[in-house]
């Protein structure tokens, strides 16, 4: 039966749901600006209409989010407009209030007041969803499908909210490039679509890439299966039925978003919702961790952690080609003044020489004489082996792990727009992780503790 509650799940909601208060202090601070904004745009003579968006006008809000999304509707105006022209006119209307402008794929401002975040996000005001230029301008057309949906079966609004915080919990919630998660909207349709949370984790256990969902009947699947074949998912968005809702879902998050739902529904526990705190493992085995600084307060957060994702694939490549394994990598920022990325290995330093095999002569005598030829010019040997398969060693251009990071480290200080990058190196990746500054709740990626959480629930029942 739809909308039922274990025990684990109640206690889950008496954390999650907001309270009357905190609703209603976002209610007068939506209407204030709301009605400065009017009243400014209405004296400059342009007609728009403000709405508010994502989680607050969906009631579906978490109780630690203190904030709300803010669309200005501009009629008669294109993208173009809102990129180059917008910004200077919604400056001028809501001071003296405190802002940050932000850059994305549109410009926006960032409002912060009294621990509460508002962003106002400029957008033509369009008769179909993407027909813009932006792409934002889907985003009213989500929040009333999604309203319309939950107007329907109301409790499925808590329901969303079990979701989105078990998806956060185990580190799969964001659509940014640099998390390739599970969106707000995205969580929203397959809550609304499988009828519940539990329904969708128990529907998660049949997924297999490339799953194919169309909450609405609405896609064409053979077109969309040919325009979106690299997604391991494709979701159907039901208000622009040519796009992929789940097109930012890496194989890697689908795969522990199927992996938790299933030790979840095997021991339920508190443990899996993001309330809890993103848990370190206790032991993490070596790492190199590099940080850093800049003023990124003023950059999106999404685009920060694109970059730092970008910086984490860069090393993990440049150590595993120098002989080193790496066996997770992670990163975070604290969108102030630092950004860190880390990097587990199976040692921080390797043997002086490297074996290298070649090929049998009659294989390819080409690639034998080449073989030998590079493996003396780099100052090694080569013997033939008994199955008359060449083999040598080369003398190693790093041993440290830290000496073949700082080689790249101008590379990353390019890539982060970075004053300055420094590496360090741990024995143990938890002491990297004090070293930086890191809560458990602001680690991302590496190895999670959820399922040490989950092994530990299920040996003991």
């Amino acid at each position: 039966m739809r909308c039922e509650r274990t025990s684990v799940e109640l206690e889950a909601l008496e954390k999650l749901k907001p309270s009357s208060i905190q609703l209603g202090i976002l209610s007068r601070l939506y209407e204030l600006l709301e009605r400065k904004l009017y009243r400014c745009l209405a004296e400059k003579s342009f007609k728009v209409e403000i709405e508010a968006e994502g989680s607050y006008a969906k009631r579906t809000l978490l109780s630690d989010k203190w904030e709300v999304d803010v669309f200005i509707l501009f009629n008669g105006v294109t993208g173009e407009w809102i990129k180059s022209r917008s910004l200077p006119i919604l400056e001028e209307c809501i001071k003296p209030l405190p802002y940050i402008i932000k850059y994305a794929e549109h410009p926006y401002l960032t409002v912060n007041l009294m621990g509460m975040k508002v962003e106002l996000i400029p957008a033509v005001k369009v008769e179909k969803p993407g027909s813009g230029g932006l792409g934002v301008e889907r985003t009213p057309f989500h929040t009333r499908y999604v309203r319309m949906k939950l107007d329907e079966e109301p409790c499925l609004r808590d329901d969303i909210r079990l979701l989105k915080s078990f998806m956060e919990g185990i580190g799969v919630y964001g659509a940014e490039t640099g998390i390739g998660g599970f969106s707000g909207y995205l969580a929203e349709l397959l809550a609304i679509h499988y009828g519940g949370y539990r329904e969708t984790l128990k529907a998660a256990l049949g997924w297999k890439p490339q799953i194919y969902i169309d909450p609405e009947g609405v896609g064409v699947e053979a077109k969309l299966r040919a325009k979106y074949s690299d997604s391991p998912m494709i979701v159907v968005d039901p208000v622009d039925p040519e796009r992929n809702a789940a097109a930012s879902v890496t194989r890697e998050k689908l795969a522990l978003f199927i992996l938790a739902s299933a030790l979840y529904l095997r021991k339920p526990n508190l443990g899996y919702f993001h309330f809890m705190g993103r848990r370190v493992p206790e032991a993490l085995g070596p790492a190199l961790m590099v940080i850093c600084r800049n003023s990124y307060s003023r950059k999106p957060e999404e685009n920060v952690m694109g970059k730092l994702r970008r910086v984490s694939l860069l090393l993990s490549t440049w150590l595993k080609g120098r002989g080193f394994k790496v066996t997770w990598s992670s990163f975070a920022s604290d969108f102030t003044e630092k950004a860190v990325v880390l990097l587990g290995l199976e040692s921080l330093e390797l043997p002086e020489v490297e074996y290298r095999e070649g090929l049998s002569p009659w294989d390819d005598v080409d690639g034998a004489v080449n073989f030998v030829f590079k493996r003396l010019r780099e100052g090694g040997v080569v013997w033939v082996d008994e199955r008359g398969v060449l083999g040598g060693v080369r003398r190693r251009p790093y041993r440290r792990a830290l000496q073949a990071v700082r080689e790249v480290l101008s590379r990353v200080e390019e890539i982060m727009d970075a004053k300055e990058c420094k590496v360090l190196e741990c024995e143990e990746g938890v002491k990297c992780l004090e070293m930086g500054g890191l809560k458990g709740e602001s680690y991302i990626g590496g190895p999670p503790a959820w399922i040490t959480l989950a092994y530990t629930l299920l040996k003991q029942s």
